[in-house]
Parts: C-alpha cells; structure tokens; sequence
C-alpha cells in the first residue's frame, strides 16, 4: 500500500541552489508537516531537508511554489552576491501513480529580470514507510546566459526515520555534471541528513557531490507555508570551479506555497 498524502514533504523551492547548485528549502503542505514533524497539530508547512541536493519528495498536481534566494560569490568574481528566483508547478499523483514536478528558473536577479534562465523537471512517487524515490533533470530548454551551461541528470531516494522522538531525512542519490568534482566526468552520489529538532525548525547537512554545505531550516510562522533557510556552502573548501573558488560562501533562500 502506498503511503498517504500525510507522508508527503514537498519541495517547492530550490532557491540557492538554482543560484549557485547550492541551497535548498523545502515546504508542505499542513498534513505533510505532520509526517516530518511527528506530531498531529501540525503547522501549515514543513522546514526544509536539504542545502543543494535534489530529495525524492516533489510537488503533484495542486502544488504551486514561488522563492527566491542568493549567496556570496568567491574573492575570484568581481560581484560579491547573486541570487536567483523560482517557480514550481506540481502534476500527476506520487501517492497512486508518478508525480510531475517542473521547476522555471530564473538564474541571475543582479541582470534584467527574465533574461537567463532554465528549465527542471522531476518524476517521483511515493513509497511505503514515509519515503520517496524520484529521477529527474535540471537545467535544460536554457535561454540567455544560461545556454552556456549543461543539464544534470539524477536519481534519488528519501527517508523519514526517528530518533528518539524526533523525525530525521535520510536522502541518498547518483548524479552527473553539477554533482561531480570540479573537472570530473561521469557520476557522482550525494546526500544528506535533516534532523527535525522541533515542527517548525530543522538542522541540515548536505553533500552534493562535491561540497559540504551545513545549515539550518525554519517556518517562522506556524499558520503560513513560509520557509526560511540560511546555510554556510562548502565549508569543506572543495574547488568549485571559475565562479566559487574554494572559498566557504553564505547563502539563504525563502519560500511560499499555494494549493489550489
């Protein structure tokens, strides 16, 4: 039998991490927050579980996110921040069938509005025991400055445990191109942990393939889909290539969620 909707912790938004592949945050729906947060009075959202990797969870057909974000840039640019902005439409049913998550991208906020950007789209469903499992590809059908980029294609589970009284994310996953080292070629696995401390705040570590990133998740508001996420990025000091160095950069993301 497939789990609920209840067991369902949406992504609406990867605003950081559509700005540098580097900050995630997650909302839910008010039954969705009671799968992450353990507790039947459930706050209208849930935090997030991940600074830059892709989870299993994903949007279906009533889900609307919007957000936006941004991080310091490396000592090596000659701008100092960035940030991007994001919408995500969710389609299908992950709880009987496959859910469609399609994300546009705006990938610069310092340039005119609109002018580079790209394309993400996820499959995923549901499983049993409060998981999920999704593939998916970002970065394609890109406009302007973006066209100079490539697609990353991924694979990737997700799975709520306890410990002790609280929830805790364990997401695991194989991907290409933004996933790899600096250089490399072929795949390379990420993951991550998200411990939820409290219903409306969750504590994250995250390995996208090629960096550490460790930060903190957090619904300021019990009764609105408002999430906050803040994180340091590569803390490990991994290369990241011409644009981030090997510089640990700051970041931060907010998200809102509708259903209709």
């Amino acid at each position: 039998m497939r789990s609920e909707r209840s067991t369902n912790v949406k992504t609406v938004l990867a605003a950081g991490a559509l700005v540098a592949g580097a900050l995630a945050a997650g909302t839910a729906s008010a039954q969705s927050s009671a799968a992450a947060s353990g507790v039947t009075n459930a706050p209208a959202a849930a935090p997030g579980l991940s600074i830059g990797s892709p989870i299993g969870f994903g949007a279906s057909w009533g889900d609307i996110g919007i957000g936006v974000g941004g991080q310091t840039l490396g000592d090596n640019t000659n701008d100092d921040v960035d940030g991007s902005a994001a919408l995500v439409v969710g389609l299908g049913d992950a709880d009987k069938y496959i859910g469609v998550e399609a994300v546009v991208d705006v990938i610069s906020l310092r340039n005119d509005f609109g002018d580079d950007g790209a394309f993400a789209v996820k499959l995923h469903t549901n499983l049993p025991g409060n998981a999920a499992f999704a593939v998916g590809v970002e970065n394609v059908g890109r406009w302007g400055n973006a066209k100079a980029g490539t697609s990353s294609v991924y694979a990737v589970g997700t799975k709520f445990f306890t410990v002790g009284s609280m929830p805790l994310a364990v997401n695991l996953g194989i991907g290409d191109n933004r996933f790899n080292d600096n250089g490399d070629t072929g795949a390379n696995v990420f993951g991550g942990l998200a411990l939820y401390v409290h219903p409306q705040l969750s504590l994250i570590s995250d390995w996208t393939g090629n960096a550490l990133n460790l930060g903190i998740s957090a619904l300021p508001f019990r009764s609105l889909p408002f999430v906050i996420t803040l994180g340091a990025l590569n803390v490990t000091g991994e290369d990241q290539g011409a644009q981030f160095g090997d510089d640990t950069e700051f970041g931060g993301a907010i998200g809102y969620n509708f259903r209709f």
